[in-house]
């Protein structure tokens, strides 16, 4: 009677880097997405209770 044994072997490698201008782009980048994000939630919650005005 055959016997057939599957194995899957995943590796991970978790590198962190101290370069100073890697971070600043990335720091950047992240108060750029950061401030898109809250832009864009504060148009919604506007557009949001200008519906709900109207509906009582």
């Amino acid at each position: 009677m055959p016997i057939e044994i599957r194995e899957l072997v995943i590796k991970t490698e978790i590198v962190s880097s101290n370069s100073r201008t890697g971070n600043a782009v990335k720091e950047k980048e992240f108060l750029l997405l950061k401030k898109q994000v809250l832009e864009e939630c504060r148009r919604l919650i506007s557009e949001k209770n200008q519906e709900n005005r109207y509906k009582r």
